[in-house]
């Protein structure tokens, strides 16, 4: 029990505030300053990342595209103007209308746009030449075709190639005598309606050359009357035997040349000259020129000499090779800025038009297999 004389006392809580640690308006700052330096930091590498993904996709595609139109291009390149065992066309008895697109005798045939020669200095466009101006070729021995008038990119050259392939099966072993009209076969030739068609003998001595009338599930080749284009000369008929051991191939002329694709894009075309009217062939997209030089035999050797525009070949015969240079271009913006860029295409100055696009350029050289010792 408490003595009276002792007073109560009660301790009251302090009241003074205590001290809270905790940051400075001068350390948030510097911490936000930090934080903004990291974020500049991750979102300049994530745009730096995704800019080398867009380059490497463009020049991958591009790269893509040069493969296919090379391959493309260079089996038919290598055939050129090839009559399966013949030793010369003169042995070929023609039974077409009119003049082939590709003399049989010259195998190819290339027309040069003004401007783009060695040495010169070409900007690539997308607009279309008008007609045959603007193109040339050296030897007089062939006419700008109609079907390319209006077609080809301006600035970019033309290649006309006559091509052979020979179809997997066999003539039959009873033939009729000739003259005659069919040439039977063992299967279905496969060969479409009005293609143009070579045999040759079983001795390889002699051959025609005809457009073919009959549908490609047909067991036989015939003669087209009148109708087709270009057709045939009246009363044509198969003057030669042709036995198991003969050949039967179709003998295709191609045009390569640069147009507008169906994105509106500048593409790699390529279009049948030879027989019944067929649409261009788009092949790669993102071709913005092809250019185009030929090499000359001009000593004994048959052997590429010298290398020349289309507009120097004075005889396609003597045209031993094609070195074939391409300008492709990414389909979408791949740099960050615009820019000009410059390219030597086989001697000729491309200067590309100032945008973000990746370019890069193909150069091949192909021997023409008959004609190279």
């Amino acid at each position: 029990m408490m003595n009276s004389n002792e007073s109560m006392r009660f301790v009251l809580p302090s009241t003074t505030p205590r001290s809270v640690s905790g940051l400075s308006l001068i350390e948030l700052m510097i911490a936000t300053v930090l934080g903004l330096i990291l974020t500049l930091g991750v979102v300049q590498v994530y745009i730096g990342s995704s800019q080398t993904h867009r380059l490497t996709d463009a020049i991958a595609h591009a790269q893509e595209n040069l493969r296919f139109v090379t391959t493309i291009i260079e089996r038919d390149v290598r055939g050129a103007g090839g009559l399966a065992c013949l030793q010369s066309f003169e042995d070929v008895d023609v039974k077409m209308n009119g003049d082939r697109p590709v003399p049989i005798g010259a195998g190819l045939l290339g027309w040069e746009f003004a401007g783009t020669g060695i040495g010169d200095e070409h900007t690539p466009e997308s607009e279309l030449g008008t007609g045959s101006n603007g193109w040339s070729e050296g030897s007089g021995d062939g006419v700008f075709p109609a079907d390319l008038a209006g077609s080809v990119v301006a600035g970019s050259d033309v290649l006309m190639v006559n091509a052979l392939s020979t179809i997997p099966v066999t003539v039959d072993s009873n033939p009729p005598p000739p003259p005659t009209g069919s040439i039977g076969l063992n299967a279905a030739s496969g060969i479409p309606q009005g293609r143009i068609v070579l045999a040759v003998d079983d001795n390889c001595s002699g051959g025609e050359m005809f457009q073919k009338a009959n549908q490609d599930t047909a067991d036989s080749v015939t003669i087209a009357g009148v109708g087709a284009d270009p057709g045939n000369r009246p009363a044509s008929r198969f003057e030669l035997s042709y036995g198991e051991n003969a050949r039967i191939a179709t003998h295709d002329t191609f045009a390569y040349y640069v147009g507008i694709g169906t994105s509106g894009e500048p593409s790699l075309m390529r279009q049948r000259l030879d027989a019944e009217p067929e649409p261009a062939e788009e092949l790669v997209e993102g071709v913005e020129t092809m250019q185009v030089l030929y090499g000359i035999s001009t000593g004994v050797q048959k052997r590429a000499d010298t290398y020349v525009t289309a507009a120097d070949v004075t005889d396609w015969g003597e045209v031993m090779s094609v070195r074939l240079s391409f300008l492709v271009r990414s389909p979408e913006d791949a740099n960050n800025e615009n820019q000009i860029r410059r390219f030597n295409m086989l001697g000729t100055e491309l200067v590309t038009e100032n945008d973000r696009r990746a370019r890069l350029i193909s150069t091949i050289t192909v021997g023409i297999r008959n004609r190279l010792e």
